[in-house]
Parts: C-alpha cells; structure tokens; sequence
C-alpha cells in the first residue's frame, strides 16, 4: 500500500470515528433488537419491549441439623417473546457451584461439596385441564434444563411444579452460609427460571461462583417452615407476624414502623420471649422483584427504624446483627435510602424495607444485604451504602450482572461517591479509586472493560478493577464533561425507563449522549472497548505555551497548576474531550512568564507522574 493510501485510509478512520458514532457502539445482537423494535439508538427501550415475567408459590423447610433444605414451588411463567425460544424453558440452580465436579472459580471448603448440589426430584407441567404431566429435563451444570411437548407462543401461560432438595454449605461463604451457632444466611435457595431476553434469547452463562446473576422479575408467595425457635428475616413483606411474634415484640414494631428513630425490636432482655411458639412457618411475599432470599437465627438481635420516603407508606429500615458496634449500619442504611430517593438518581426507594444482615463479604439482595462488620466507620460506611445502592443496580434496572458486571458495580459505585466522601471520616472512595487504576493500569493482562465478565472472572485482579473502579472513575470523568445537572438527568430518565427491563451498555451509552446532546462516542470507545491507560505527561514549556500529551491514550480530564514568576498562582482544567478526534497533544498559552507546572490531582490516576512536573532553569 502506498503512503497516498495510506493517508486516505486514516483519514477514513478519522470521520468514521467523529461522525459516524453509532458504528463503534452496536453490536449484531443489539441490531437485531433495534430492527425488532425492542431497543432503540436513543437508549429508551422500544416499542415492542415486554420481558418475560414469572409468579412463585414456594412451600419450603430448612433444618439445621441436617443442613437440609427441602421445597416445592409453582411456577406460573409468562413467555413475552417470539418462536426462537419456545421449545424448552431453563431455570438457573446456582447452589449446584457445591456439586462435586462442578466448574469453580472460587474454592469451596470439601464438607461443603454434595454429590448431588442442588438434586431436582420431579418437574411436572400443568396442563390447561388442571393435570399435571412429567416433564423431561436434564441438568446441565448449574441449568435446568425442561423440554417442553409443545411449543410457546408469544402471550402464553405456562406453570409448572418443581420438587427439590438442596444440603445448604456451612463453611463456605460464598454470598452466604452459616454464621455462629445457629444463624444462617441462604441465597440462591430454589429452581429459578432464567432470563430468557429479545438480545440473547436464554441466559447460559454457567455460575462458577464469581461471576454475579442475571435475573428475572417475578412476584413470591413463600412459606418457610423453621424450628428452633429461629427467627427469619427476608426479601419481601412478612404475612403473619402476628401468628408468630410476642406481643412485646409486636409492640415494638409498631413503634418502629412510625417513628424516625431506631427502636430495639429484639435485644437480649426479650429474644427468649420473642416467638409463641418453638416452631413457625414464615409466610413472605413480594412483587416485581428479581430474587427471594432469607436469612435465620435463634441468637440475632433486630433493630429497626423507618423513613418517609413515599406519600403513601413509611419504608423500615433494619439491621439484623450480634455486635453492638454494628449498630451505626442502620444509620448509614437511612441515609442511604434518603440520599436515593431525594438526590441520586432521585428516585423514591420502592421497597417496604431494606434489612442488612450481619454476616459476611457484602453481597446485594432484594430488599436484603450479607454484610460483615469491620468495625472500621469509613469501611462500614462504604459498605452499607454500596450495597444499598444495588437496589436500583440491578434490582430495579435488571443490569446483565454475569455479562457486563461494570454496568451495575461501575454505577454503584459512582452514584453514591459524593455522599460516602461527605459521610466518611477520613477516606475518600474518589481518590482511591484512582489510585488503584494508578498501579494496575498499562500491563500485559488487562483488557477493555467491556470484554464480558464471566471471561475477566479467572483473573481477580483484572475482573475487580475493571467491574468496579475504572468504570466509576469513567463515569465521574463523564459527568466532567456533562455536568451535574444533566449527569443527574440521565441517571434519573435511565432508572426509570429501564426499571422492570434489562438494559445494555449500549442503552445507558446512547441515552448518555441523547440527554446530553454530546458526541461520546471516543469517550466510551477509549474507556470501555480499549486497554487505553491513564498517562498525561508534560512535553513541553516554551514562549508561554504549554504542551500536554497522552501517551496513554486514555481520554483523561487535564488538571494543571502554573505557578507563576510574580508569586501568582493559576489553575487549568479541560474536560476530557479535549483528546477527541484523535488529538494527542493539548497547547495551552499564558499571559505570564511561568515559573513552574504541576499536572494532576489526587482524583485523576496517572501511572508515570514523573514527566507531570516542570520547573524553570
């Protein structure tokens, strides 16, 4: 090829890069949905968007003793897709990463593994005539997999039951297990029917205990039966407290469901006292929620308040914990919900609780959060409210967790950051943030974010940073360049037209530079579909012309301190757009003769800070 051709052909490159943008943001699979009416190159779901939408009945029975949890469920399943997808249904059995021989990615402790995980004992559909005929269905993993005698169409109603047991693991905390004597937390319990979308059609990512959940959204009518005079706390509003709780304890709820304050609802003078009877079966439900899971025990302690956040009803907040220094959680849980519903993304929290169980780790549920207790305010602090926060992502916004975890981790820990950093004492998430992206940026082994998840998983280090700490920064960077105000905007319009759904990167891509009215497209391609790093380096400083380059490609906001030979000081900023259109080197005149320049702040990572100083001979 000749240098003429050569020439031309990077200058194609360069327009299809500033004007055409939509071609560095869709993929094939993402057209299709476009072209089906589905999605839309706005970011607002389309027209003919209707996920698939499911109702349980589960009648379960947890023993401790025996670590066995046993259950039955009716599963009524709404199909809202077309015939690509109709001839079997899979439910997801996430508990089988304890099945001897199954894929990990994380250890389990061996006392934990079962021959059997999560055994299914029957699948039966019921017919239109009320009978019920047994279905084949083959377990693949951690799928279930029932093949269906004829095929859905779209609108179609199936139900089915399903019988189950399931040896709950004791000593391995992944997301849960057991805590002290007799307290458990049990996630991911029973068969649920996997999403099956307009872009992917069934979710098969296989689980291999790293990689988060994509899930769909269902109402549940559960009753779990418990001895041992054990408590239990779970997602969704409890049916029968009365039947269940002392009258003291009854009492106290009362209170707290009306009152600002945090009120001791079960403490260590009462929790003897706090059930009628030995043995109970907990009746719970809940609606349009994405999971179901509960937690038990014979020792905890409950402590609870509640906050006006919508018209109509209070919303509790609760903690569920064994140390008493864990009861500032239930502070910061308030302030959370408040920050949420009033700020950011400014919608009412639409849950009847939120209950932080201490446990361990710090994974998201509905309604529900596993938290350990550092004892440690800044720690704690962060903790809670993050994962409050993934009540909107994914909770409400049915984010593709197992696919693009930097969709939900990236805004979790985005949109709370302004408040943690105003909450904290000491810490500051913004600069630690950019911190880490300062030591494991630039090498061999890392990959663009947006490479899918459960591909990152194998590498800790690359999937953490990548789900979590450069997509927040990308996110602050861009709300740089936005504004506030319309970053408040875009978080707002995304949450609430993609609550119920299951949005794409694309969707929140292309809704960012709708609201905005913005070009973004290099933006997004250099932090999202790039191993660009953060590196701005001082090149130049002559004539009062300073010349800033990136080596490392990343589009990075310039933030620039001059300090001048009179004693003056100036402060420089340009967002990062400044590197558009391919533009690798920024000027920057002055009016006075310069007496040295410092690049860079805390908040802005830099892997080689030694070329962001200058000083006059």
């Amino acid at each position: 090829m000749n240098l003429l051709k050569l020439s031309l052909l990077q200058v194609m490159l360069l327009l299809c890069l500033s004007v055409n943008s939509q071609s560095l943001y869709r993929s094939i699979e993402f057209d299709h949905a476009v072209e089906n009416g589905t999605r839309t190159y706005d970011g607002l779901p389309g027209e003919n968007y209707k996920g698939n939408f499911s109702e349980y009945k589960i009648d379960a029975e947890f023993n401790p003793a025996t670590q066995m949890l046993t259950g039955e469920e009716t599963v009524v399943f709404h199909y809202n897709l077309g015939p690509n997808y109709n001839t079997k249904v899979v439910f997801n059995l996430y508990r089988n990463i304890y099945k001897k021989g199954a894929t990990r990615s994380r250890n389990c402790n061996q006392e934990d593994i079962t021959d059997e995980g999560m055994e299914i004992l029957e699948v039966k559909q019921i017919l239109a005539s009320g009978a019920k005929s047994n279905c084949k269905f083959e377990v693949d993993n951690t799928h279930l997999i029932v093949n269906l005698e004829s095929r859905m169409k779209k609108g179609d109603v199936v139900k089915f039951t399903v019988k189950w047991q399931n040896k709950i693991a004791a000593n391995t905390h992944h997301r849960g297990g057991k805590y002290g004597t007799n307290t458990w937390f049990i996630p991911y319990w029973y068969p649920q029917i996997a999403v099956c979308d307009d872009i992917y059609g069934w979710d098969n990512i296989e689980h291999s205990a790293n990689e988060e959940f994509l899930l769909e959204f269902a109402n549940y009518d559960v009753n779990i039966k418990l001895g041992n005079k054990m408590c239990a706390w779970a997602t969704g509003v409890l049916q029968n407290s009365a039947d269940i709780y002392s009258k003291s304890v009854l009492a106290n709820i009362a209170k707290a469901e009306k009152s600002n304050t945090n009120i001791e609802i079960i403490n260590a003078e009462n929790r003897g006292k706090a059930l009628k009877k030995d043995e109970n079966i907990w009746h719970f439900k809940a609606d349009s929620v994405p999971d179901f899971v509960f937690c038990c025990s014979d020792s905890a302690f409950w402590e609870m308040s509640s906050l006006d956040l919508l018209k109509k009803r209070r919303t509790l907040a609760s903690i569920v914990y064994f140390n008493k220094g864990f009861k500032y959680v239930l502070d910061f849980t308030k302030k959370t919900l408040s920050y949420l519903s009033t700020e950011r993304p400014g919608i009412p929290y639409p849950y009847a609780h939120m209950t932080i169980f201490e446990g361990s780790g710090g994974m998201e549920f509905p309604m529900m959060v596993n938290e350990d207790f550092d004892d440690n305010y800044d720690s704690d602090l962060f903790t809670t409210s993050h994962e409050v926060v993934h009540s909107f992502y994914p909770f409400i916004t049915g984010m593709y967790q197992n696919r693009f975890a930097f969709m939900d981790e990236g805004l979790t820990m985005y949109v709370p950051q302004y408040f943690q950093v105003k909450e904290s004492k000491n810490d500051n998430i913004i600069r630690n943030a950019a911190n880490i992206l300062r030591y494991t940026q630039g090498m061999d082994r890392n990959v663009p974010i947006a490479t899918p998840s459960y591909m990152q998983s194998p590498d800790l280090m690359v999937y953490t940073v990548n789900s979590y700490y450069k997509p927040q920064m990308a996110y602050t960077f861009l709300e740089n360049i936005v504004g506030s105000e319309t970053m408040s905007k875009i978080l707002k319009t995304f949450t609430q037209n993609w609550a119920g759904k299951h949005p794409h990167p694309f969707d929140f891509f292309n809704l960012c530079k709708k609201i905005s009215g913005t070009n973004l497209d290099e933006y997004f391609y250099s932090w999202f579909y790039t191993t660009d790093f953060p590196d701005l380096a001082i090149t130049q400083v002559k004539d009062n012309v300073i010349t800033i380059q990136n080596p490392g490609r990343l589009m990075l906001p310039i933030y620039m301190t001059v300090n001048y030979e009179d004693g003056t000081t100036e402060t420089i900023e340009r967002n990062a757009l400044c590197w558009a259109f391919g533009n690798n080197a920024v000027n920057m005149s002055v009016n006075k003769k310069i007496k040295s320049v410092d690049l860079g702040n805390s908040e802005i990572p830099d892997v080689n800070d030694k070329d962001n100083h200058w000083k006059a001979n």
